[in-house]
Parts: C-alpha cells; sequence; structure tokens
C-alpha cells in the first residue's frame, strides 16, 4: 500500500526537478536546435505539468484543500499555471524558442514552492470557504497571466535591442518577430489583468462578509496600486495605441509591483495577509 505522504514528499521535491531538466532542455533546442532537444523538450514540459497536476490532485485529495494557503504554495500555483499557459501558447504558435524565458520562471516558483513545503491539513478557519478559493484561484491565474507579459516584455525588448543597433544574431533568428510579441505581451497583459479584477472584486466581497467591512492592509494598497498600473497600460494600449517599447516597459513596471507585492509587502509589513 502506498503511503500517501510519503509520495507527496516524493512529489514536491520531483516536480522542480522535471522543470529544471525541461529548461535545460529548451534551452539547448534554443541555442542548437539539435534533434536529441527538439524530441525531448516538449515531451519533459508535458511530463512536468502531469506530475505537477497529480501532486495537486494528491495533495488535495488527502488533505481536503487545495495547496493554496500558504504564500509559497501560491507562488507554486503560479508557475504551475504559468506552464500550462507556456505549453498551449506554443501548441497555438508552434514555436518554442521562448519556452527557457517561460519555464525558468516556472522552475523558480516551483522551487520557492519546494523549499517553503508545507504538508498537513491545516486550514486556517478564516480561509476555510468556497468564496476565499475562487478568489485564490482567480489570483494565482492572474499573476500568472502577468509573469507571462513581463516575460513577453522581456523578450521584445531584448529582440528590438539587437535590431535597433543590427546585430541580427541568435536572438533575431530564434525569436518570433516583434509585432507578435507585442501582441502576446498586451493579450496576457489583459487576461491577467481581467482575472486580477476578479480576485480583487471577490477579496473585497469576502472580507465584507468575514471582517464586515474591507480591511486596511499594506497588501491590499499594494495590490491597488498593481491594478491601476496594469489598468493603465491596458486603457493606453485600447485608447492610445500604446505598443512596442512602451507596452513592454508598462508590463516589467507593474510586474516589478506585483512582486513587491507578492513577497516583499507579504512578508515584512501585512497582518491580513498572513494568517500562518
Amino acid at each position: 500500500m502506498i503511503d500517501t505522504e510519503n509520495l507527496l514528499w516524493f512529489l514536491n521535491f520531483l516536480v522542480p526537478v522535471l522543470y529544471l531538466v525541461t529548461v535545460l532542455a529548451y534551452l539547448a533546442l534554443f541555442f542548437t536546435e539539435h534533434r536529441f532537444a527538439k524530441r525531448v523538450a516538449r515531451p519533459m514540459l508535458v511530463a512536468s505539468v502531469l506530475v505537477n497536476l497529480v501532486y495537486f490532485a494528491a495533495f488535495t485529495s488527502y488533505f481536503e484543500h487545495v495547496p493554496l494557503v500558504s504564500g509559497p504554495q501560491v507562488v507554486g500555483g503560479v508557475g504551475f499555471a504559468l506552464a500550462v499557459t507556456y505549453l498551449w501558447v506554443e501548441n497555438q504558435t508552434q514555436t518554442p524558442h521562448t519556452g527557457p524565458f517561460i519555464l525558468f520562471l516556472s522552475f523558480l516558483c516551483q522551487a520557492v514552492s519546494t523549499l517553503n513545503p508545507r504538508l498537513d491539513p491545516y486550514v486556517p478557519k478564516i480561509l476555510d470557504s468556497v468564496l476565499f478559493s475562487f478568489h485564490v484561484s482567480a489570483a494565482v491565474l492572474g499573476y500568472s497571466s502577468l509573469a507571462l507579459a513581463s516575460v513577453y516584455g522581456l523578450i521584445y525588448l531584448l529582440l528590438y535591442k539587437d535590431m535597433r543597433i543590427k546585430h541580427f544574431g541568435l536572438v533575431f533568428h530564434r525569436l518570433p518577430p516583434l509585432a507578435v510579441l507585442d501582441r502576446m505581451n498586451f493579450i496576457a497583459t489583459a487576461v491577467g489583468f481581467a482575472f486580477i479584477t476578479v480576485a480583487m472584486a471577490l477579496g473585497f466581497v469576502w472580507s465584507c462578509l468575514v471582517f464586515k467591512g474591507p480591511v486596511a492592509d499594506p497588501k491590499l494598497i499594494v495590490g491597488v496600486v498593481t491594478w491601476l498600473a496594469y489598468g493603465m497600460t491596458v486603457y493606453g494600449r485600447r485608447r492610445h495605441s500604446w505598443q512596442g517599447p512602451r507596452l513592454a516597459y508598462s508590463s516589467l513596471f507593474g510586474f516589478v509591483v506585483l512582486l513587491l507585492s507578492m513577497f516583499v509587502v507579504n512578508f515584512f509589513f501585512t497582518k491580513f495577509h498572513v494568517f500562518t
């Protein structure tokens, strides 16, 4: 008979290892386009996502709650959603050359989650609600989409810089055209902004039900600033035709604010968003 808790510990450490191997395979494909790397990269990504999914399912079944209670668990959820989103993008575009940039971020997220494990059934009573679960799920989907947008923005700037100095090297030949990267950046930004809007609305309703009103908190304030930053980006694209470097820099700025919210504020300043 399989010891489920030992299996979860094993999967907890296996997931980031698989993502690391996947990143190395995509790096080899990016730099060499070797036949073996072409055969291995995508199957490794599929295997990583499936094992990650098995871990989430086994955790939820065994502990009777999704692994999105602690900060590191949420970061791991972002990494998983990012990998799944990239897998879909690669399937649509049929180009694997943005893989190393995006999947490395997935690996970092999984490493953070693995190095700060929390394999126990305890859920703070304040978090044990369906509404809160929807709030966190929307936030995770929003964070992963905005992370994807920031990576596309960074890739855009790398390619744009090479083209400006007329350096038509490896980056130029491997990456999609600037117009494609710009469109992918905006789509990811718009989707992320929509999910963050839903997450904030659900969080507001939940806090009103639990605390009889919104709670002033540093992370909430930074979250509003993040929402405004991305809202300006979407508005600028729709109303003022923001594109190219301006859109890319806006995505990167918004993601820096998002990281501030997730890590610095969460670990050092907030009291409301840290329950354990």
